[in-house]
């Protein structure tokens, strides 16, 4: 019996051994595996900490852990797949990043936005160790030191700066500005920019072509350098000569880098946004000067049978037991509830913070939603921001997002609504692009408006309203009258200034006119816009885009 008891033992004993060594492979297996998404755990992490550095640009610019996660578990299961794990993960990496971008994107103003993708991809290359710190540092800041800094005029007159080396002229002084030849000597003082300023004054007629051209960004500069120096290195040339066109050459290297996609921001998309949200997640509007998004808001409203169940409140002193009352009605009856400008309603934020974070899903009504709008404020509540779902409200930046914007609030039946569909689609491109153009100018300062002026998405709703009126009205337009009213009432009443009251007038008659509708008709002397002979909002989206 002892003998047979040992001789089970034993057996027990070799069948564990086998076990523990099983589990020790597979547990070998799993770490090699796992470590194999290393990569995939770096690029998320790089990503997560340039999402947070976005505070220090504006307040209300907060994500938090919990939204980033979902977002990468979402990244995970919507990848495409791969055969072997180092694909999956460069596929995991391509759309997590992308992802990212266009969920955070919605929530930067148009100025911020390429700030936000040249930040990803300067955070990518550093990882890589692409970048020299040295480098990334003069790009931000310019040359540090006096020994670069420091001019003084010559005996013969001539001004000069000094570098380590002792002191170089400035070997033009006409067309080379004395700032911009003290930060070449700078520049040439790191190691892989030496004699940058000898071979800029030995290559003169180069680089003066390059500081005249307006496509500075794109020009090679001479050799060596031009082979010499990575795409990176050369943006700090351009900061030398041209910092004017610093942004389009950031722009440009960000495309390269991370691809298109990084400096075409994806147009506005509510109903995206509110698929997103729950009963317990708010949906955060941060406005910009002149906007408002009621219109949009409405109109989801009704799309999806909510004009009904939709209440409003706009914040101020005494509103807060108001909006406290209609939050309590909300959550039980399944209502969507619009708080408005909570930026004047700083003393009841906390109020509102708790209300959000006591929000229990399974005891609230599913159809609750909470919208909220605010303008930039550093008293709005973090936990909002970063558990919320955030949207920017602004003009886009361009004629061809501003455009894209447009045509997405429009369906089949509106390009249809008119008696005269051909005319009204034509017309209704030419006003389109002129609440484009008007928009766009301002970006140029004094060169496009002597004064800013905050024209909005309503006067186009308004212009375009009166457009289908008088075009259903009228045998044939009455172009007069409907530019009077565009220029002089609906745009023209923020208009304040003779020259640009006189600019506004002459625009309207390029883009609302008898002209307009002829076939092929081009909207500038280069004819890059056209009216285009389309039908659906479908087939206009694919010309705009």
């Amino acid at each position: 019996e002892l003998i047979n008891t040992l001789a089970q033992a034993k057996v027990t004993s070799n069948e564990v051994s086998a076990r523990v060594a099983q589990a020790e492979a597979t547990e070998r297996e799993i770490d090699d595996t796992r470590e194999q998404y290393r990569p995939v755990a770096c690029r998320a992490s790089l990503l997560f900490f340039a999402i947070s550095e976005l505070a220090a640009v504006d307040p209300m610019y907060q994500y938090s852990l919990g939204w980033f996660l979902a977002l990468f578990i979402k990244a995970i299961e919507e990848a495409p797949k791969a055969d072997t794990i180092a694909e999956r993960g460069q596929l995991l990496n391509q759309h997590f990043t992308y992802s990212l971008y266009v969920n955070v994107c919605r929530s930067l103003f148009e100025c911020h936005k390429l700030l936000f993708s040249f930040i990803l991809t300067m955070k990518i290359l550093q990882h890589a160790g692409e970048i020299d710190a040295a480098e990334w540092r003069f790009l931000l800041a310019g040359p540090v030191g006096g020994s670069s800094s420091s001019s003084k005029e010559s005996e013969d007159g001539s001004k000069t700066a000094k570098g380590k080396a002792g002191t170089v002229v400035n070997p033009a002084p006409d067309w080379l500005t004395e700032k911009s030849w003290s930060e070449l000597l700078g520049l040439a003082e790191l190691p892989n920019y030496k004699g940058l300023a000898q071979h800029v004054a030995d290559n003169l007629q180069h680089y003066k072509d390059i500081f005249d051209s307006n496509q500075a960004h794109a020009m090679p500069l001479a050799e060596p350098f031009e082979n010499r120096l990575t795409r990176f290195q050369k943006l700090l040339v351009l900061r030398c000569l041209r910092p004017d066109r610093v942004l389009a050459g950031v722009q440009e290297f960000v495309a390269i880098q991370l691809g298109h996609g990084f400096i075409e921001p994806p147009p506005f998309d509510l109903a995206a946004c509110f698929k997103e949200s729950t009963a317990a997640t708010p949906l955060v509007f941060v406005l910009s000067p002149g906007a408002d998004p009621m219109a949009d808001l409405l109109k989801l409203a009704d799309e999806l049978k909510f004009s009904r169940k939709f209440e409003k409140v706009s914040l101020g002193q005494g509103q807060g037991p108001k909006a406290e009352k209609l939050l309590e009605q909300g959550m039980e009856r399944g209502l969507w509830v619009c708080l408005q400008n909570c930026h004047l309603a700083i003393s009841w934020m906390p109020t509102l913070e708790r209300i959000v974070e006591n929000i229990q899903p399974d005891k609230v009504h599913r159809d609750f939603r909470l919208w909220l709008t605010s303008m930039p404020s550093p008293a709005f509540p973090v936990s909002i921001l970063q558990n919320g779902v955030k949207m920017t409200l602004e003009p886009p930046a361009g004629l061809k997002a501003n455009m894209m914007r447009q045509y997405n609030r429009f369906t089949d039946q509106y390009m249809a609504a008119s008696t005269k569909p051909l005319e009204w689609r034509r017309l209704l491109f030419g006003l389109c692009l002129f609440h484009a153009v008007v928009q766009d100018r301002r970006k140029f300062g004094p060169l496009g408006w002597n004064i800013r002026y905050d024209f909005t998405d309503g006067d186009l709703s308004v212009s375009l309203a009166q457009l289908q009126e008088y075009l259903d009205s009228y045998e044939t337009p009455p172009f007069r009258v409907l530019q009077f009213l565009f220029t002089e009432i609906n745009y023209g009443g923020r208009v304040t200034d003779d020259k640009d009251r006189r600019l506004i007038n002459t625009l309207i008659t390029n883009f609302c006119g008898s002209p307009v509708l002829e076939e092929g008709y081009a909207f500038s002397p280069s004819e890059t816009y056209k009216v285009p002979g389309c039908e659906t909002v479908a087939q206009f989206r694919e010309v705009i885009g």
